[in-house]
């Protein structure tokens, strides 16, 4: 299959899913009064080393093409960005060998391509590289659902950070920290698309459920949130009024958690999960397995021969 031939093949499967209202659709079950998410990778950071005659070859190919902005160039170093912002791309072979790492780095979010800039990106700027592959891959998970009506927690003891609105509802809920090989974001979209670049979405709602993986963590794409739970606890069907007014406190002061023992906690988590009618991460690993070859495609696409 020519490299054309993949990218329509991806995202026509894309365009009929959306067409057949696949954003819409609802699941039988627990999950009828939620929407199937949309998947994609969002963002995508691909590694590879340059030889000498590469570096020479691509960094005077980049010098020309009106596409790209090309700036601290040196023989052994450049830095671009190219197709109006959306990639960037850096070389230096100096730190590399300093570090003992690979010395190019291409940064892009393949939704904002067209089939026409990926073609061009590959042809003439990955296909340079040698010994290329993913070091960052985000895959996000998008609802047209208002997800502050749910309770996350993970089974791992992992940070966790909320931020609140002006409206006192929670915004953005992170696990994690930012320079680990995981780091989980769940965010209100339509707030953070009106606040940063003052676009108003269509949609009653529109939350983002992104997992951010780093490093070796990228081969488990298709397999790196099964300690996430997306609830909806029920807390007064718990029939223990001391066990009730705990759990409470803990879904809505996230602080107290850190002030459990290791048993306690795992005693109240189980809990919470016993008291919730389903989990929300059930339906992402659903739509995760029915867009899992699409996925790989894309991956295949970009670091394939």
């Amino acid at each position: 299959m020519s490299e054309k031939e993949q990218i329509n093949d991806f995202n026509q499967e894309m365009n009929n899913n959306l067409k057949t209202g696949y954003s819409n659709s609802r699941l039988s079950g627990n999950f009828f009064t939620t929407s199937k998410p949309e998947l994609s990778f969002d963002r995508m950071t691909i590694v590879g080393n340059l030889n000498k005659d590469n570096a020479k070859k691509l960094s005077e190919f980049m010098s020309l093409d009106p596409q790209i902005r090309l700036w601290d160039i040196l023989q052994t170093k450049f830095k671009a960005k190219a197709l109006q912002e959306k990639v960037y791309i850096e070389y230096d072979k100096v730190k590399a060998d300093t570090w003992d790492r690979r010395n190019m780095r291409v940064e892009f979010n393949p939704n904002k391509l067209t089939y026409e800039e990926m073609l061009w990106l590959k042809q003439n700027i990955i296909t340079h590289m040698d010994d290329d592959g993913f070091t960052r891959l985000d895959l996000a998970f998008d609802f047209e659902d208002d997800l502050n009506d749910y309770y996350a927690m993970t089974d791992k003891a992992v940070k966790k950070t909320v931020f609140y609105g002006r409206n006192g509802l929670a915004e953005t809920k992170y696990f994690g920290v930012k320079d680990s090989n995981r780091f989980i974001r769940i965010y209100n979209k339509k707030q953070e698309r009106k606040d940063n670049a003052d676009i108003e979405i269509d949609s009653n709602h529109l939350w983002r459920v992104e997992i951010e993986l780093k490093r070796d963590m990228v081969d488990y794409w298709n397999d790196c949130f099964n300690d996430l739970h997306i609830l909806k606890p029920d807390w007064k069907t718990v029939e223990k009024q001391k066990d009730r007014a705990m759990i409470y406190l803990l879904i809505h002061e996230e602080d107290e958690w850190g002030r459990l023992e290791r048993h306690a906690k795992y005693k109240y988590k189980k809990m919470i999960k016993d008291i919730s009618s389903f989990d929300l991460t059930d339906l992402m690993k659903m739509t995760l397995q029915e867009n899992k070859s699409r996925l790989q495609r894309q991956i295949d696409f970009w670091i394939g021969d």
